[in-house]
């Protein structure tokens, strides 16, 4: 089964002309490319408007001779960051042809396992191209799964406010992620049916189907997951910042009632009653109320706080 990379329209017109299945995969094509394969292949008009207009949802259109599945993968940027990748799948009973703006890693992985491999069967073929794109995003969401992990680390041994920032972003990430597996699990349903529904394309494949639709909802179940870990993470965060600011409070606290009785002591003899003017006059007067009484209450505080240490911090 030839795969061909580029618009080769020699290649492509000869593969139709023998009525022979074959796979092109484009990336970032031109208009004039675009409309050069739609009519090499017949592409309906509308399903070509839509491959030059990006970010679409999730969706399976079906025409006379081909569908249009705008399908989505995941792959993690060189700084850790997921984000998806869309992908149009067009399917008909000749031929398949996928489009995409992006380097994609695991389908160009493809193309070198079936140049070892080749396929015969063309409905085996159009499910390991949506299972390889499926695949892909396991190693994303272990990505994700890895920096939430991280974050939490660092959140439970100290909050800091850098790290509200951090997970703000993260959940955003993940909801995107989480909208598009959700969207993009309820519509493969009707999509493996209409491509099973196709003429000229082999079928009992339903299994395979299958099998995609599972790996769809486990990645959906994950993403929302951790969608839910982050929103618990920010609860934590702001628990960590409370107990922290409550420990402060404690310590404080107790510096402060340690100052309170010295305050209260000093204050004390510091009065100009008469007995104390003319009583209280000795060094022995001084080490016995003056230092002593500032030295024993301190003293009994001091004791009761470490005895009552693991209460109060």
């Amino acid at each position: 089964m030839l795969v061909l990379t580029d618009l080769e329209t020699d290649k492509i017109a000869h593969e139709r002309e023998l009525d022979r299945f074959f796979w092109l995969d484009l990336e970032s094509p031109s208009d004039a490319e675009l409309d050069e394969t739609g009519k090499l292949l017949g592409l309906h008009p509308v399903a070509l408007e839509d491959t030059r207009e990006w970010e679409q949802r999730p969706k399976v259109d079906t025409y006379e001779t081909h569908l249009l599945l705008v399908f989505y993968s995941a792959r993690l940027s060189a700084q850790g960051a997921a984000r998806p990748l869309e992908v149009h799948v067009y399917v008909s009973g000749s031929f398949i042809l996928t489009v995409r703006r992006a380097t994609c890693t695991v389908l160009e992985d493809l193309h070198q396992e079936l140049e070892k491999e080749p396929i015969h069967d063309e409905g085996y073929l159009v499910y390991r191209i949506l299972d390889t794109l499926t695949d892909a995003w396991f190693p994303v969401v272990e990505g994700i799964e890895r920096r939430i992990d991280s974050v939490e680390d660092e959140v439970l041994l100290r909050a800091r406010r850098e790290q509200l920032p951090t997970i703000y972003r993260l959940r955003q990430d993940v909801r995107e992620l989480w909208r598009l597996g959700q969207a993009q699990r309820e519509m493969f349903r009707q999509a493996s049916e209409a491509i099973e529904s196709l003429g000229g394309l082999s079928h009992g494949t339903h299994a395979w189907f299958r099998d995609v639709a599972d790996h769809l909802t486990q990645v959906a179940g994950e993403l929302s997951r951790q969608n839910d870990d982050l929103v618990a993470l920010t609860s934590t965060y702001f628990n960590a910042n409370a107990d922290r600011l409550n420990a402060v409070a404690t310590r404080l606290t107790v510096v402060g009632t340690i100052f309170v009785v010295a305050t209260i002591v000093t204050g004390f003899f510091g009065q100009n009653f008469g007995w104390l003017v003319r009583h209280i006059n000795s060094d022995a007067d001084f080490l016995i109320f003056g230092v002593g009484g500032l030295v024993i209450p301190i003293a009994i505080a001091g004791t009761i706080l470490w005895v009552k240490r693991r209460d109060l911090f």
